[in-house]
């Protein structure tokens, strides 16, 4: 059955920036301090406070993107992408929509069948997420200390078409951030993480199927993995004639088994606009 369909895959790539400070305050950015030491008014969202862009940031996401062959904005802005999380205590995070920093990149591979030119659609800076810890018996405790670190996120074209490319992908664009400096790319530290998209076609088609995205998969292997079940899923569910529902999925590590968290969001979701305080 597999033969029958053709994947389509697209990765989003969460790169935290090795900066001193956050993207919008003073506050440390050093890995593994102890919970809620590491933040302030502007970081966790207090009423009253004011972000200010931190220049290096800007500097970091210039050189990636012109490490990986992309057009470098002249004019760029930020943006307010408006969602309620636990860990995001302004309930919006500062973000770019339509005008992101660097754009039209693109990667070459060296693939079992030759070399595949991967596109890079945009890479745009944003802030990170606190972080949920699940305690049993006790509830769920948040930490504050990742809100406001520096990110990029790094989007691909839809040009992968297996998850040898995909993991290939991974392994040359880690190993450029590295080269330039820009970050330390620890997956088990959480600085370099994965969303990746994924669908199916029948073989030889043009149009694209409906995409599932599996959220934070925060190893190379466990991407390929995750590709792997995935395509299984929904090609089995096409062969028994079941539509594709859109999703935001997760990569039980436990299981190697992809998992539904939510119905996925779309762009009109985010009531995206542009951030007035910068």
């Amino acid at each position: 059955m597999m033969q029958d369909y053709e994947m389509v895959i697209g990765l989003e790539v969460h790169v935290e920036l090795k900066t001193n400070t956050k993207i919008f305050c003073r506050c440390a950015t050093k890995f593994g301090a102890a919970p809620n030491t590491q933040c302030c008014p502007v970081c966790t969202g207090m009423p009253g406070s004011l972000p200010v862009l931190n220049k290096q940031v800007v500097e970091y996401a210039v050189k990636a993107g012109m490490a990986t062959n992309c057009r470098i904005a002249l004019n760029s802005k930020l943006d307010r992408k408006n969602y309620f999380y636990p860990d995001l205590p302004k309930a919006y995070q500062i973000s770019q929509y339509d005008k992101p920093l660097c754009e039209q990149g693109w990667l070459d591979v060296e693939t079992s069948t030759g070399e595949k030119r991967i596109g890079i659609t945009r890479i745009h800076i944003e802030e990170d997420a606190g972080k949920l810890i699940h305690s049993p018996g006790k509830g769920t405790l948040i930490d504050m200390n990742r809100c406001g670190v520096p990110l990029i996120e790094i989007v691909s074209e839809p040009d992968i078409r297996s998850a040898e490319e995909a993991k290939l992908y991974l392994q040359k664009l880690r190993a450029i951030m590295l080269y330039v400096g820009v970050s330390d790319c620890k997956m088990n530290e959480g600085s370099l993480r994965c969303d990746v998209n994924v669908s199916v076609m029948p073989e030889g088609s043009r149009l694209y199927g409906i995409k599932c995205e599996i959220k934070n998969v925060n190893s190379i292997n466990y991407v390929g993995r995750a590709i792997d079940d995935e395509i299984a899923r929904q090609v089995s569910l096409l062969e028994k004639g079941v539509d594709i529902v859109p999703e935001t999925r997760r990569f039980n590590e436990e299981t190697g088994r992809c998992e539904k968290m939510r119905d996925k969001e779309k762009a009109v979701d985010y009531r995206y606009f542009t951030e007035p305080n910068i």
